[in-house]
């Protein structure tokens, strides 16, 4: 009997801040998703849902394997266009 396989998830991280007059104040939240196209639309969702107003700066995806925090933010780039 073959074991089943899934897709494995990874740990996404969004910086943002909260506007212009806060600026200086970056933060983060943090998502389990499948890529980071899903990883930002449930940041996107949950600013909706909210109704608030804020800057998305990067996306980063943790690898385990190298116990760092990798770059993703050209997907901001390529949804916009």
């Amino acid at each position: 009997m073959k074991k089943k396989t899934y897709p494995k998830l990874f740990e996404y991280r969004i910086k943002y801040n909260i506007g212009a007059y806060h600026s200086e104040m970056d933060n983060y939240h943090y998502y389990n998703a499948y890529n980071a196209e899903e990883a930002l639309d449930f940041h996107l969702q949950m600013i909706e849902k909210n109704n608030l107003e804020m800057q998305t700066l990067s996306i980063e995806k943790y690898n385990p394997y190298a116990d760092r925090w990798e770059d993703e933010s050209e997907i901001m780039n390529h949804l916009e266009s």
